[in-house]
């Protein structure tokens, strides 16, 4: 026999061997074996009706808010043929408030629940309720959503409407150090400034010449040329 065949002799007794145990280990211990089968099955089965609830249930929360949404973009004015549309604007506001309550009732803390929290501390900003504004949206801005940042800086709006610049400040400040794909650091900058504009013009001024730069997006670059021409007059 030569050396490779011996190798492979000894490889195949190794793996009768091993094979030849584990079936005697389950003919004598046969109930457990069944029994621990069961339970890997069970647990199969939990987790994945797990992940199935979890996705039905993020579905039913995206029609949930789909469902606000087409409240929100409803148009105004005498009934048309197609679609929802409201008689005034405050009927759609009124109607758009409960949507988005609706929504967070229903939905809580999630990802979509937070959304429509943001989007109903907008619409108590624009009814001159800043202390309900201010409670929704400091709710998005203290979670780990993605909405966060955008809470953030319709706070830091708020709060500058307000002459609280101090706090529109911190928010910005905390935007830029820890910019977001939704909120660059550039944008932060870009508003940062802008509150600067009355009371500290050299600071606005600075912030936006580091902001100056031919790779910069054309979107800051726009809003850079704009506030720099109204701080020219």
């Amino acid at each position: 026999m030569t050396r490779h065949e011996l190798k492979e002799q000894v490889q195949h007794d190794a793996f009768k061997e091993s094979v030849g145990k584990a079936l005697n280990y389950t003919a004598s211990h046969r109930s457990q074996v069944t029994r621990w089968a069961v339970i890997a099955t069970a647990v199969l089965i939990i987790a994945g009706a797990a992940i199935w609830y979890m996705s039905y249930r993020r579905s039913v929360r995206q029609q949930d808010l789909e469902a606000a949404f087409v409240v929100l973009s409803a148009p105004v004015g005498p009934a048309g043929q197609f679609g929802k549309n409201y008689p005034t604007e405050g009927a759609k506001r009124d109607a758009s408030m409960k949507a988005l309550a609706d929504v967070i009732a229903k939905d809580g803390s999630s990802k979509e629940g937070l959304i429509a929290q943001y989007y109903r501390g907008t619409l108590k900003a624009q009814r001159q309720d800043s202390n309900g504004a201010q409670a929704d949206l400091r709710t998005v801005a203290d979670s780990n959503s993605d909405v966060a940042p955008l809470a953030k800086i319709a706070l830091a709006q708020l709060f500058a409407g307000e002459n609280r610049v101090p706090e529109a400040q911190e928010l910005l400040r905390g935007i830029v150090n820890k910019p977001t794909p939704l909120v660059s650091k550039a944008q932060a900058e870009v508003m940062l400034a802008q509150l600067d504009q009355a009371t500290n013009p050299q600071q606005a001024k600075k912030i936006l010449d580091s902001l100056k730069s031919p790779n910069q997006d054309p979107a800051v670059s726009r809003a850079v040329d704009q506030l720099s021409t109204q701080m020219e007059r």
